[in-house]
C-alpha cells in the first residue's frame, strides 16, 4: 500500500517538475530588456551574426536586423519604416542625416570594405595581379557575376563603372550574370551559373564551395565606408548608441579582419 502511494507521488512530483521546466521555457527569466531595430547593409552580414549573440548577452537588448544593400534599406528609411540604428555606407548616411532621418553627430564609422574576386572552390586561380592582368581574365571567362546595379548595391554600381572603364562591357555584357541585390553573387559561382564574382570580399568569404582569389588591382580598387547612424524617432536610443559602441571596440577588429573587411581610417 505505501510503495503504490510512493509511486503515485513520484509520478505527481514529475509532472510537476515538467510544468516548472515548461514555465522556465515559456517565460525566461533572462527576457531581454529592449529591443534594437537595425537596417544593416550586406557587407557587415558576418560581423553580426558573430558577434550579435555576445552583444545581446552582454546588454540584454534582442538585435532585430534586416540585412540588404545600402541603395534598398536607404529606400525603407524614406518610405518611413521604423528603424533604431541603419548601417550603410558612409555618403548615405550623411544624406539621411541632412534630411532629418538619422541624429547629425551619430555618424560613427565601423569598417571599410574593399572589392574582391572569387572563384568556386578547386577551381583554378585567374591572375587579377595587375589592371591588365584583371581585365583579360574577365574577357577569357565564360560567365561573370556580380550583383545589380539597379537594386541600389555600392559593389554593383561600381564593378559596373569599372567595366566600362576597362572599355570591356558590350564584350562581357552576353556573358554576365547579376545577383539580386542584398545577396552575394558568390551563391552563382558556387552553384556554378558563373566562373567568377566580383563584389565586396565580406559578401563573397561567407558563401560555401567559393575560394576568394584577392582583391581588384591597387589602381582601381575603391573602398566603402561602412558607417551607422541613429533614427531621429529611435525608440531605443539608449540601447542604439550601446550597440554603435559595441561595434567599435578593439575587441571587433579581429571579426572585421575575419571576414574581409579593415577598420575604419
Amino acid at each position: 500500500m505505501h510503495k503504490t502511494i510512493g509511486m503515485k507521488f513520484s509520478s505527481m512530483g514529475r509532472a510537476w517538475i515538467g510544468l516548472l521546466l515548461l514555465g522556465s521555457v515559456m517565460f525566461p527569466s533572462n527576457a531581454f530588456s529592449s529591443e534594437i531595430k537595425v537596417f544593416c547593409t550586406q557587407g557587415l552580414t558576418g560581423v553580426m551574426t558573430k558577434l550579435g549573440p555576445q552583444f545581446e548577452h552582454e546588454s540584454g537588448s534582442k538585435l532585430l536586423v534586416t540585412y540588404g544593400p545600402t541603395g534598398g534599406l536607404v529606400a525603407r528609411v524614406n518610405k518611413g519604416e521604423s528603424f533604431d540604428v541603419v548601417i550603410v555606407s558612409n555618403t548615405a548616411l550623411e544624406n539621411l542625416a541632412k534630411q532629418g532621418k538619422v541624429v547629425d553627430g551619430s555618424r560613427t564609422d565601423i569598417a571599410r570594405a574593399g572589392v574582391g574576386v572569387a572563384i568556386r572552390r578547386g577551381a583554378t586561380r585567374p591572375d587579377i595581379s595587375s589592371v591588365e592582368a584583371f581585365k583579360q581574365t574577365l574577357l577569357n571567362a565564360k560567365s561573370i557575376a556580380y550583383t545589380n546595379p539597379a537594386d541600389g548595391g555600392v559593389s554593383g554600381v561600381y564593378i559596373a563603372e569599372v567595366i566600362k572603364r576597362l572599355g570591356i562591357a558590350e564584350q562581357l555584357a552576353p556573358k554576365t550574370k547579376l545577383a539580386r541585390g542584398g545577396t552575394s553573387s558568390g551563391v552563382l559561382v558556387a552553384s556554378g551559373e558563373a566562373e567568377i564574382a566580383i563584389q565586396m570580399t565580406s559578401d563573397l568569404i561567407p558563401v560555401a564551395g567559393v575560394e576568394v582569389v584577392g582583391p581588384l588591382p591597387a589602381e582601381i580598387q575603391s573602398f566603402a565606408v561602412l558607417s551607422a547612424g541613429i533614427s531621429t524617432g529611435a525608440a531605443e536610443q539608449g540601447a542604439a548608441k550601446r550597440l554603435i559602441v559595441f561595434l567599435t571596440s578593439p575587441a571587433v577588429v579581429p571579426v572585421l579582419r575575419e571576414t574581409g573587411l579593415e577598420p575604419p581610417k
